[in-house]
């Protein structure tokens, strides 16, 4: 089997992050070929000799349309029609496990399209950190990025590809599968609301907002007060209980938001907390 993987990923720190070499380190024992796609700046020597090394492209192009754009630049230079499998990743949640058993379930059950987790928000479709293209549907998704090119503008990219593609893709009869099943149609992303679960089951990555900290206030006060731990610590004992990880792995996005982001962050989950337990006595 011929496959492909494009590996789109942004970063700000001058070196080539930990997590991201581990990832497209995995990556590599699953595709045929890898391209890291990432924006137009000054690579260190060893990070240029670690691609080399693992027969890794780059790709550095100017950072518009968000991930679906930097996938669309990397197929101009590819005719994928050519590969049985061609995958599309992005670096918004950190690999820490192995991706075996997602691709022998992906070589079992042969969907068209599919990924990790899937999602109502908006509609019915695949959520696209994780996609993988099989050879049937292959001329339908080129034919889709060829029509909607660069979107620049987020929610439209959310529109037009993340959820769009999929119900193109269906409406065209092909076969979407998720590996893991959202378990409700709530207003969350599953893989970020449900990242605690998700974990428990087996998935491998966990977003790397969670371990960032990244959050906007309002929306993570609510998604605390509903269940979510925001707390770091918690997601890496859970990950120690299952897999043994590299112990720096984490260390290029646990960065201290300095003493104001500290305070209002452990302020911001403190009243979240609390509002979750009046809830619970009401």
């Amino acid at each position: 089997m011929r496959s492909i993987c494009f590996f789109s990923s942004y970063y700000t720190q001058p070196n080539l992050p930990i997590y991201v070499k581990f990832y497209l380190e995995e990556l590599t024992k699953h595709f045929t070929e890898t391209v890291f796609i990432t924006s137009q700046k000054e690579m260190l020597p060893r990070d240029k000799a670690f691609l080399e090394e693992k027969k890794i492209r780059l790709i550095q192009t100017a950072n518009e349309g968000y991930d679906f754009g930097m996938w669309y630049k990397g197929i101009k230079e590819y005719n994928i029609s050519e590969y049985d499998r061609v995958g599309f990743v992005n670096d918004s949640c950190i690999l820490f496990g192995k991706l075996d058993t997602f691709f022998q379930w992906v070589d079992k059950e042969n969907p068209d399209y599919c990924g990790f987790t899937d999602s109502y928000l908006m509609d019915y479709h695949i959520q696209s950190y994780f996609l993988i293209v099989n050879k049937r549907a292959m001329p339908f998704v080129l034919e889709y990025f060829n029509k909607n090119r660069i979107v620049k503008e987020l929610s439209e990219v959310i529109k037009t590809y993340e959820v769009g593609l999929s119900k193109y893709l269906t409406d065209k009869g092909l076969k979407l599968k998720a590996f893991y099943n959202i378990p409700n149609k709530g207003e969350y992303n599953y893989a970020l609301m449900g990242a605690d679960d998700l974990i428990k089951l087996g998935f491998p990555m966990v977003k790397k907002k969670i371990m960032a900290r990244g959050y906007v206030a309002e929306r993570w006060r609510s998604m605390v007060a509903l269940g979510f731990n925001p707390f770091p610590s918690h997601y890496i004992k859970e990950i120690k209980k299952r897999q043994i990880i590299p112990g720096n792995l984490f260390d290029d996005v646990m960065k201290s938001k300095g003493l104001a982001g500290e305070l209002k962050f452990y302020v911001v989950s403190l009243l979240a907390l609390l509002s979750r337990v009046r809830r619970k006595k009401v």
